[in-house]
C-alpha cells in the first residue's frame, strides 16, 4: 500500500521534547499538512525545515576500511612527562597557596617551604654551611702563607680540597627550604601532607607536562598475529558522546609487549600507543578501543550516526528527491566506532542522511499523528 508521510518539523520536534522531558502543558493548534502523491513510502521534509534542523546528506563512494580488533585500555600520562620533586632538606613542610592536585604550575614556581624546626639532630644544612664557611676561611688564611713560602703546596691543596668538599655538601637553594618546580605543567600528586615533618629525599609532589598521554591496550592473545598490521585506533571514554581517532591526535603505536613482560592478565598482550594531550581525554580514564588493522579496499561505509535500529533491524535514510527521503534496510558489518561497514542495502551514488537522522526518523514515526496536534512549552 502506498502512502505519503508529510510533516512540519517544528511540530514533531515539539512532540519529541514532550517524550523526553516528562509532563508539559499542551495546546492545540492547526497545522496544514504538505501532501505530495508522486512517491510511495516517502518522508517529505521541505528544504527550509531540513536546513533549520541540521539534516545533511552525503553521497556514498567506496573507500578504504580496516579490519577491526576490539579491546579495552587505560589512559595515563606518558612516563617521560612525570617529574617527581623531593624534599632537599629535613624539616616541616608547608605548601604554597593555591598548590593542589590538578592545579597548573609554571617553571620555577614555588611549591613549598620546608623549615628545620621539629627535626632531631638540629639544622643539618646550617651545620653544612658552617663547615663550608670554616673551610673557606682556612683556605683564605693558607693561600698568602703559601705565596710567602711558609706552608707547602701539600697544605694548600688540602685546604682547597676541604673547601670544595664542604661546598659540595651545602646547597644554598636547598638550605633555604624553598621547593620549586623545574618544569611547567600540572600538579598530578602530593604524596606528603601539609605541616608534615619530612626527611631529605622525601617525595612531596609530582608534576606532569601537558604533552603526550599513553594508552595501554589489553588485547586477547588470539589477535596477536594481526597486531603487526595495527596502524591506529579509535577510543571511547566513559561519558564521552563521540569516538576519538588517535590519528587526529598524532597517535603513534609505541610497541607490543607480551604478557610475560607486563602486568597484563593471563591470555592477553599489551599494545601501547602515545598521543597528544589536547584536553579531550582525561588521564586515568578507561577506554573502549577499536584498533585498525589490515586495510580493506572499496568498502561502502557510512557514519555510525546515520544508522538507526528499529525492532532489531538496522536502517538508513536515503534522499530520493529535493524534499523526499525513504527508509532503507541495511546489513551492517564491522565498525570502528565512527564508521560502519554496509554489506547490503546501499550502493555507490546513493545520497544518505548522515546528520540530523533523528529528525528524519521522527518525521517517519510521527507521520500518522493527529493532524494539527502540537505541544507548546
Amino acid at each position: 500500500m502506498n502512502r505519503n508521510i508529510s510533516i512540519i518539523l517544528p511540530c514533531f520536534v515539539a512532540a519529541f521534547s514532550v517524550m523526553s522531558c516528562g509532563e508539559h502543558h499542551h495546546a492545540e493548534s492547526k497545522e496544514e499538512a504538505h501532501l505530495d502523491h508522486d512517491h510511495g513510502e516517502e518522508i517529505v521534509i521541505h528544504h527550509e525545515e531540513a536546513e533549520r534542523f541540521g539534516i545533511k546528506t552525503t553521497t556514498i563512494a567506496p573507500a578504504e576500511f580496516h579490519s577491526i580488533i576490539p579491546a579495552s585500555g587505560s589512559i595515563d600520562y606518558a612516563p617521560e612527562s612525570n617529574i617527581m620533586i623531593s624534599s632537599p632538606v629535613a624539616g616541616r613542610l608547608t605548601f604554597a597557596s593555591r598548590i593542589s592536585v590538578g592545579s597548573s604550575i609554571s617553571a620555577g614556581q614555588l611549591i613549598a617551604d620546608i623549615r628545620p624546626e621539629g627535626v632531631s639532630g638540629g639544622n643539618v644544612d646550617a651545620a653544612a654551611k658552617a663547615r663550608m664557611d670554616a673551610a673557606r676561611r682556612e683556605l683564605d688564611r693558607i693561600t698568602p702563607l703559601y705565596a710567602d713560602g711558609i706552608v707547602t703546596a701539600r697544605d694548600l691543596n688540602a685546604a682547597r680540597q676541604a673547601y670544595q668538599e664542604a661546598q659540595a655538601a651545602y646547597s644554598s637553594t636547598a638550605a633555604s627550604g624553598r621547593v620549586t618546580s623545574p618544569i611547567a605543567g600540572i600538579v598530578a600528586a602530593l604524596p606528603a601532607n601539609n605541616n608534615e615533618i619530612v626527611g631529605v629525599g622525601t617525595p612531596i609532589a609530582t608534576v606532569v607536562r601537558q604533552g603526550r598521554l599513553t594508552l595501554r591496550i589489553e588485547v586477547a592473545e588470539k589477535y596477536y598475529p594481526a597486531l603487526a598490521g595495527v596502524t591506529s585506533c579509535n577510543i571511547l571514554t566513559p561519558g564521552a558522546d563521540r569516538w576519538i581517532a588517535l590519528s587526529e591526535l598524532d597517535g603513534r603505536k609505541e610497541g607490543v609487549v607480551s604478557g610475560n613482560a607486563t602486568e597484563s592478565r593471563q591470555g592477553y598482550v599489551t599494545v601501547i600507543f602515545s598521543f597528544v594531550n589536547d584536553g579531550s581525554v582525561s588521564p586515568g580514564a578507561f577506554a573502549e578501543v577499536n584498533m585498525l588493522s589490515q586495510p580493506i579496499p572499496d568498502v561502502i561505509s557510512i557514519p555510525a550516526e546515520a544508522v538507526t535500529e528499529q525492532q532489531g533491524q538496522t536502517f538508513a535514510y536515503r534522499r530520493i528527491d529535493d524534499h523526499g527521503y525513504e527508509k532503507v534496510p541495511v546489513t551492517c558489518g564491522m565498525t570502528d566506532g565512527r564508521m560502519i561497514e554496509i554489506k547490503s542495502g546501499l550502493k555507490p551514488g546513493d545520497e544518505v542522511v548522515t546528520e540530523g537522522t533523528v529528525f528524519v526518523k521522527l518525521a517517519e514515526t510521527k507521520g500518522n499523528a493527529p493532524e494539527g496536534h502540537s505541544h507548546n512549552h
